[in-house]
Order: structure tokens, then C-alpha cells, then sequence
């Protein structure tokens, strides 16, 4: 048997492993720094002419050996995991054997010259059909240098800046500097992410620290966002620093379907510590602030003058991974903004970050997120079940930074709001009493004159406001109008069943009578015939009779409510409709036992499906995290203080999410559910409706089953 062997052309070679694989420039010549760095360069100097690129390096070099077995060896790497030791130790940048060919992608031509320590030096040249190996003589004790001819691109001002820049983002070490000479013209290249100083470079940093061992995401927030006087405001939240600690095996809980449906919590753990530790750091900044907004929330900074742009470069070790380079948005920030379109300042919406409000780096480790793998043409990440919990692991600090920031904003935002008059102003007793305008005094025309100016002033901010409000609500009717939507298509469908209504109800008894006319009924009641459940006709009608019942209930719901009706404002005996509302959900779930602690004859002014709206949600929340309880235990207390409505609602089941424990308000945020499939809005729908009567929610508990309590104004 002859054994064979593949042939393949040298300058085929080079155009597939070097000219294809390599997307631009810039990546070629990080590949050969790359290879510097790994041979323990202190230093690398790019030159760059308009015929030649000359790459420089004072390592360890190759010797003949090195060049035959390594260089010549096409897949092969002999690089380890860290070569050096203690400070000057360095994890291995290169691995696949293929980083060579990036001079290929620079040029047609090239000669490298590398010498060890001790041995001769020897000389390799290429035109990638032919490789030639032969000594010479170097003064230098060690390393290589590079010349590469007849370029491939040509090399003028603004792409030698812009490799600078590339180069800058790509590197992220200080353990071999790097220069760039062109026309005589010597440049460092200093890591962009260096000393991070804030209201220069960024008002907020977010530091992510995973550790896999204990599945614990640690996040740690430093802020320069808001003037000293905005503490008072916020007298119970730490403005400069605040630490959140986040159990990701309860936080993504929902995310072990990735494996499978039938994932163990073992198996799931398991992918958590497989995933390895690994860091991150943003850098936060709005673009730039109006001096209105910059008065409005308390902004210490308008404009930074060192900016970071946005962008997050993602780096195994000293260097980043290719297509990682800050340029593409792979943390999908832009999607999760377009997802959750509210401002900070928005009363119940949920705020994420912009694509262009934050830069940073993630940082990972070639052995310890080894599973984290490279695709095939090095040109990004595979995207597997890991990537995708390195993801959300991210997203989830980032979460706990938006939750952290909305919640200052909306303290100040509250703050903000119109405060009511003590002492009657000169203007109104003016507006009523005109003729009295000649006879005021000194003094009160002084501060007539002032409140016109106010005046003035309030006219110009309340236009502002009115155009925040009206651009922070388009969110909300978007949702809204998807609701409604769903909404009036179940009382479309309904309306067309009314008319079956009374069939669907008989038909069950009109077969009953059928089988009996025709003396069936003893045949199919026979012990016999009923042993199979698809033929024991008897249990098929029951249960018939059950469904049909549900459907004529949700029916009559649906239509009752509706009606134009429970819209429009009246006195409503709050202890009847919530007999009403008790009624209704024990007909159809048995297992629930609602309890009303409601003064008979109690009234208020204001609309039943505002009522009906909070409570169905709430107690519907209510079933579906108890769904497998065999009885559940709810209770409903109101009570009238001023022009407001007190309630506290509460069940007996198994409360909240643990991943809530430490700060249970965050279920009010869109699209935030611990359920399966769950879509996160129920909360929303209920905090909104709360809100918009000029009401809050106050307190919500989840251990020990599940409280809330808040009041509902008058505002309809």
C-alpha cells in the first residue's frame, strides 16, 4: 500500500493562510507583534517606507532547528501556555502555528533574520514559490527583524495613524512597547484604556469580577455623575461607590434549557464553573448634557474632554480577538436599548445603557475560558452555549449598573416635581383684582415683576417637559397598543362565539339524551367500556362540560370587561367589586381562597378598570408563580386616607425569586419574569396603572410568600 502525502503550492499556502485569513492590514502586522511578544521582546519597532515594512524584536529568536521544525511547519505551534517568570512572565498570544503568514498578507516578498542567543543566525527568505535558508553574520547578541517587500497596500499618512489607533485598542499590556516609525517619525503606542480618571475619560466605571468556583458576579460601581447636593436627595443610596453582588446560578436560572430541558441543577452548575472567572471594566459617559438637563438631574460634568468613545474591546491576555477590536457591538447594547426605548428618567420604564454611552474591555484567559473558542479563520468567537452565558453573564453587571443609575435619576426626577404654593402670589391677587395693579407698592411690583419673569421661565420648561413626557410615553403606548391589540382580538373572538353560547353549553346534555332515546347510555356506562380513558364516553362529556364552562366564563369576562363602561369615572363600592373580582377567579381556580379585609359600604371615586387592571395582574402573578401548590392563600386589605386609596395585597405562597432577595422592586421593570417563557409584564402593567392615578408603590416583600403594598390616587 503506497501512502500519500498532500501537495500544496507554497504561494497556495500563502493565499489562503495569509492574504484570506488576515481581513485587513492591521490585523497582519498584530500577528507579527504578537509573535515578538512571544518571544519575550521588551520592545518591537515597526518601520514603514513606501517599499518595505521592516519589523524588529530583541527575543529569544530562531535557529536553524526552529526555522525547520516551527516556521516551516505549517499547523504546528511549540508555544506553551507562559513563558517567564514573575513579573516579566507572559501568556502565550500565538497557538496555531499559521501567524507566519501574515507577512503574506503584507507582501509579495519577504526575509526574515533571527538569531538565538549563543548559536548562528540564519537567514529565511520567501517569495511564496520558492524558501531558501542560509547563515550570515549578526552583530546583535539576539532576535528577528523582518523585511517585507512589494506591499500589497500602499502605506500613506492616515492608514499608518490609523494602525497606531488599531494597535492602541488591540494591545493591552506593558510588558514590551511598541514603536512606530514613519518618515522619520518615531511613535509610541500606549494602550487606549490606560489610568482611567473620572469626569475626564468617563463620569461612571462598572468592574466586573466573574468567579466561576462560586458562580458570583461581583459588580463594583465608581461614579463622578452627580454635584455633591444631589446626596441629599438621595440620602439612602451612595453616590461615589455602590457594591452588587449577584448569584448568576439564580440570576440566569432561566438560561439552563441551553443544555436541555431535562438539565439537573448539577449540570447547570457545572456550565457556570466550566465557563472559568473572568474580569470586565466599562467606562460610562453621556455624550453631552444641556445646560438644562446639566441643572435638571444634577450633572457635574456637561462634556468630558478625554471622552471614551464607545466601543468594547474584548482581550484574551495582552491582546484582543479578532473582529473584537471595539467596532462591532457584540454585547447587542443597541438591541437591548431598542428593545427598552425609555429615558433614565421614566417613572416605570426600564433604562439600558446606549451603544454610544459606554466603551470598556473584557478580559479572558487562554487556559481558564479555554472554552471559549476561536472560530476556524480566527476571525471571532464560536457562538455556542458558552459565549452565550459569557454574554449574559456580562449583560447582567450591566443590569445591576442601569438599575443603580435609574434609581438616583427617578429620585431626582421626583424631586423636580412642581411643589405647592404656601404664600398667595402677588400675580394671582392681581389676576383677580386688576384695578389694584396701580396701587401696589414698591416692593410688590418688584416681586410682580419677578413672578412674570418666573413665570416666563416655567412656561419655557414646562414646553420641555411636556415634550419629555410625550417622547417617554411613546414607549408605553407601544407596549400598550400591543396589549390592546391582543386584547381586542379575544373580544373579537368572544363576540363571535356569543351567538354559540347557549350550544356550547346544551350540546354536552343534548348527546346525554340522545344516547338515552337510542338506549345507549347503559352500554357506554358499563364498567367495561370506561376502563380506556379515550373511550369512556361518560368522562369524555365531564370533561367536555369543564372546558365549556371555562370558555362561556372567559366569554362573559372579556365582553363585561370591555365595555366602555368600566372606564369612565363613578363612585364605586370598592367591597362589592372585589366580591365581584373574588367571585370570578374562585369559580375558576378552586385552589385559590381569596380573603377580603374591606370595610363594607367603603366608596371612592374613580374607574373599575383601573381596579380590575391591578388586581387581576397581581393575583394572576400570583397563580402562575404557584401553579404547582394544591391551595393558595390570598388576601386584599383597603382602606381610604385622604385622596387616596391604602392597599396591601399579599399571598402565602413561595414568594419571589431569590434572585430578588435583595432588591425586590425590581420586578416593576419591563420584561423582567424568573418564569420560563414568562414575559415580564404583568408588574409593569400593574406599577404603570399605579403610577398614572398619581399613586406609588411603597413596599414589596418576597420571602414568606409574596406582600406589596401601595396606594392608588384619584387621578384617572
Amino acid at each position: 500500500m503506497e501512502k500519500l502525502e498532500y501537495i500544496i503550492e507554497d504561494s497556495t499556502i500563502a493565499e489562503v493562510l495569509g492574504v484570506q485569513n488576515f481581513s485587513n492590514e492591521e490585523s497582519a502586522v498584530l500577528e507579527l507583534v504578537k509573535n515578538a511578544y512571544d518571544a519575550q521582546s521588551p520592545d518591537v519597532i515597526i518601520i514603514i517606507s513606501k517599499d518595505q515594512i521592516i519589523i524588529e524584536d530583541n527575543g529569544i529568536g530562531m535557529n536553524r532547528q526552529k526555522v525547520l521544525e516551527a516556521w516551516m511547519h505549517v499547523g504546528r505551534s511549540d508555544k506553551e501556555y507562559i513563558v517567564g517568570e514573575g513579573e516579566a512572565a507572559r501568556v502565550l498570544a500565538g497557538e496555531k502555528g499559521v501567524g507566519r503568514f501574515a507577512i503574506a498578507r503584507l507582501g509579495a516578498k519577504a526575509s526574515v533574520f533571527t538569531k538565538m542567543k549563543g548559536q548562528e543566525a540564519v537567514l529565511w527568505k520567501t517569495d511564496w514559490n520558492t524558501n531558501t535558508l542560509e547563515p550570515y553574520l549578526e552583530e546583535k547578541e539576539k532576535g528577528t527583524k523582518i523585511i517585507i517587500e512589494q506591499l500589497r497596500d500602499t502605506w500613506t499618512e492616515s492608514r499608518v495613524r490609523n494602525l497606531h489607533e488599531f494597535l492602541s485598542r488591540t494591545y493591552n499590556d506593558d510588558k514590551m512597547m511598541i514603536q512606530i516609525v514613519y518618515k522619520e517619525e518615531r511613535r509610541n503606542v500606549t494602550r487606549y484604556f490606560r489610568e482611567i480618571q473620572l469626569g475626564v475619560n468617563c463620569v461612571s466605571v462598572i468592574r466586573l469580577r466573574y468567579l466561576a468556583d462560586s458562580q458570583k458576579l461581583i459588580c463594583d460601581i465608581e461614579s463622578d455623575e452627580f454635584k455633591e447636593n444631589a446626596q441629599e436627595i438621595c440620602p439612602d443610596i451612595n453616590l461615589k461607590f455602590q457594591r452588587i453582588e449577584i448569584n448568576i446560578a439564580e440570576e440566569l436560572g432561566d438560561m439552563k434549557e441551553v443544555l436541555s430541558e431535562e438539565a439537573t441543577e448539577e449540570e447547570w452548575k457545572e456550565l457556570l464553573v466550566a465557563i472559568g472567572s473572568f474580569s470586565a471594566e466599562f467606562y460610562f459617559s453621556l455624550k453631552n448634557s444641556s445646560t438644562s438637563d446639566a441643572e435638571k438631574f444634577f450633572y457635574k460634568h456637561k462634556m468630558l474632554d478625554e471622552r471614551y468613545q464607545s466601543g468594547v474591546v474584548l482581550y484574551r491576555n495582552a491582546f484582543s480577538i479578532s473582529s473584537y477590536e471595539g467596532k462591532k457591538d457584540w454585547l447587542e447594547f443597541g438591541k437591548r436599548s431598542r428593545l427598552s426605548p425609555a429615558a433614565a428618567s421614566h417613572i416605570t420604564g426600564a433604562w439600558r445603557v446606549r451603544e454610544n454611552q459606554i466603551a470598556g474591555k473584557v478580559i479572558i484567559d487562554k487556559k481558564e475560558n479555554n472554552r471559549l473558542c476561536d472560530l476556524v479563520n480566527r476571525q471571532g468567537l464560536m457562538d455556542n452555549d458558552v459565549y452565550k452565558l459569557f454574554i449574559s453573564i456580562i449583560v447582567a453587571g450591566i443590569n445591576g449598573f442601569e438599575r443603580y443609575r435609574q434609581s438616583i435619576i427617578r429620585r431626582i426626577v421626583k424631586y423636580n416635581e412642581p411643589k405647592e404654593e404656601k404664600n398667595p402670589k402677588v400675580i394671582d391677587h392681581i389676576i383677580k383684582n386688576p384695578e389694584k395693579l396701580t396701587a401696589l407698592s414698591n416692593e410688590e411690583t418688584k416681586l410682580f415683576l419677578y413672578e412674570l419673569e418666573q413665570m416666563k421661565k416655567e412656561n419655557k420648561e414646562s414646553k420641555k417637559q411636556i415634550d419629555e413626557t410625550e417622547r417617554r410615553y411613546k414607549y408605553d403606548i407601544r407596549l400598550l397598543n400591543m396589549l390592546a391589540t391582543s386584547g381586542l382580538k379575544a373580544t373579537s373572538i368572544a363576540h363571535e362565539m356569543r351567538n354559540n353560547r347557549n350550544s356550547i353549553d346544551e350540546n354536552v346534555e343534548y348527546i346525554v339524551k340522545a344516547l338515552k332515546r337510542y338506549e345507549l347510555w347503559d352500554i357506554v356506562n358499563d364498567l367495561e367500556n370506561r376502563k380506556y380513558m379515550h373511550r369512556d364516553i361518560p368522562g369524555l362529556l365531564q370533561k367536555n362540560r369543564r372546558i365549556n364552562h371555562k370558555i362561556i366564563t372567559f366569554m362573559d369576562v372579556m365582553l363585561l370587561e370591555s365595555e366602555k363602561e368600566q372606564f369612565l369615572p363613578e363612585d364605586i363600592d370598592l367591597y362589592n367589586l372585589f366580591n365581584e373580582t373574588k367571585s370570578v377567579w374562585e369559580k375558576d381556580y378552586s385552589w385559590i381562597n381569596i380573603q377580603l379585609h374591606i370595610e363594607e359600604g367603603l366608596n371612592y371615586r374613580s374607574a373599575k378598570d383601573i381596579f380590575r387592571v391591578i388586581f387581576d395582574n397581581l393575583i394572576l402573578n400570583s397563580i402562575q408563580q404557584n401553579d404547582t401548590e394544591n391551595v393558595l392563600e390570598i388576601h386584599i386589605y383597603a382602606k381610604k386616607m385622604g385622596k387616596y386609596i391604602n392597599m396591601i395585597y399579599f399571598d402565602k405562597g413561595r414568594g419571589l425569586s431569590s434572585k430578588y432577595k435583595f432588591d425586590p422592586m425590581r420586578i416593576l421593570e419591563v420584561h423582567e419574569t424568573s418564569r420560563k417563557n414568562g414575559h415580564g409584564i404583568g408588574m409593569w402593567i400593574v406599577n404603570n396603572t399605579i403610577t398614572n392615578t398619581g399613586g406609588e408603590i411603597q413596599r414589596i416583600e418576597g420571602e414568606n410568600g409574596f406582600r406589596i403594598e401601595f396606594r392608588i390616587g384619584d387621578r384617572i
